[in-house]
């Protein structure tokens, strides 16, 4: 639907933003599904706080979330250090930017950011999503799922528009541009894993503690940590290319040695933790 519409969306309402095409038609599928969702969300039976991860009382929730941000920063710390003192990365700040006041702007954006992301995707993939495979699937198969799509639209992106007109032909073209990457998948495989299993690892704290905040607060952790990071450092470049351990591109902090630290926690975690207790409105799901 967004494909269709774009073309006369971009200069209606995008244009003068200052947007890209590319960019337009990915921020008007986000309005179209932002905009249908309460619609969807009713036919499906997943329109409560509850379905969608909220369960614990509000004071138990700013507690999980506070956990959360602190347990993210930590498991994210343990694989920043691994990279600088392996080489992977090495410290490179700015020397315009060597402050304690920009030190300061970029942990609060940061931390910001990695609400908002964590706020969306985990209420989205962890929250609604989870809730209503699992009331006809079991949960690897749930979680295995949701983690492949998860790390997938990670990298699905419309394509440059490039010197083509904006009409319907090429919009649509843009957009199985950006699903036609995924062909390319060997490119960018480490990261690629790398989210799968961080997707597996929110599924399985979604499951054990029957709330998706755990979630919100880890990711958030996460995303702020890497911002962080890559102000504080740049990728070691050994002829021209960086350790193969992070050379995906997507962010050069994933990758080969992310998958087996997070794989190594995610293992942990499950083994260490307990079952949520399933509350009444738990009877749709399988229980398994």
């Amino acid at each position: 639907m967004a494909a269709a519409l774009v073309p006369w969306a971009h200069p209606a309402l995008f244009a003068h933003l200052g947007l890209e095409p590319a960019s337009s038609l990915y921020r008007l599928a986000m309005l179209v599904a932002l905009l249908a969702l309460p619609w969807f969300l009713q036919r499906i039976r997943l329109n409560s706080w509850e379905a969608a991860g909220f369960t614990a009382p509000r004071t138990e929730g700013w507690r999980q979330l506070g956990l959360g941000f602190l347990a993210g920063c930590a498991i994210l710390a343990v694989l920043a250090v691994a990279e600088t003192l392996t080489g992977m990365h090495h410290l490179a700040i700015p020397a315009s930017k060597a402050t304690a006041a920009y030190v300061a702007k970029t942990i609060v954006s940061g931390a910001l950011s990695g609400l908002a992301v964590g706020l969306i995707e985990e209420t989205f993939f962890r929250g609604l999503m989870q809730t209503g495979l699992r009331r006809s699937m079991a949960f690897w198969p749930s979680a295995l799922l949701i983690a492949t799509l998860y790390a997938a639209l990670h990298f699905v992106k419309p394509e440059p528009l490039g010197d083509n007109p904006f009409d319907h032909a090429h919009a649509f073209s843009m957009l199985f541009g950006g699903f036609a990457r995924l062909t390319e998948a060997s490119v960018f495989a480490d990261s690629l894993t790398t989210l799968f299993v961080a997707g597996v690892f929110f599924c399985m704290i979604r499951e054990r503690t029957g709330s998706v905040v755990w979630a919100i607060g880890i990711h958030a952790g996460w995303v702020m940590s890497i911002k962080l990071f890559k102000y504080l450092t740049d990728p070691t470049l050994v002829d021209g290319a960086p350790s193969p351990w992070i050379a995906g591109g997507y962010d050069h902090v994933t990758g080969w040695l992310a998958t087996l630290w997070l794989s190594a926690v995610a293992w942990i975690y499950w083994h260490i933790s307990s079952p949520a207790i399933r509350t009444a409105s738990d009877t749709h799901q399988t229980g398994r």
